[in-house]
């Protein structure tokens, strides 16, 4: 499957796939993603985001989350 970001179907897969996964988090909750250190503090009433960098950051999630409608705080640690 196509997850290239910058073409149509690969942000629609990236979107697809990031709503199925918060879809099964409560409201608020924290996405931990250890390859890049990153923890997602997420709110799904007001859809907000903090992305709280650690060691690696990845300006994909920002991305995805923008492109789903999400407002994406980002907190450099």
């Amino acid at each position: 499957m196509n997850y290239d970001l910058d073409t149509k179907d690969g942000m629609a897969n990236a979107i697809r796939w990031t709503e199925q996964m918060f879809s099964t988090m409560k409201d608020t909750s924290k996405w931990v993603i250890p390859r890049s250190g990153t923890v997602v503090k997420i709110n799904k009433t007001t859809k907000t985001a903090t992305i709280q960098h650690i060691f690696a950051p990845d300006p994909s999630i920002a991305r995805v989350l923008e492109a789903m409608g999400w407002k994406v705080t980002v907190v450099e640690e």
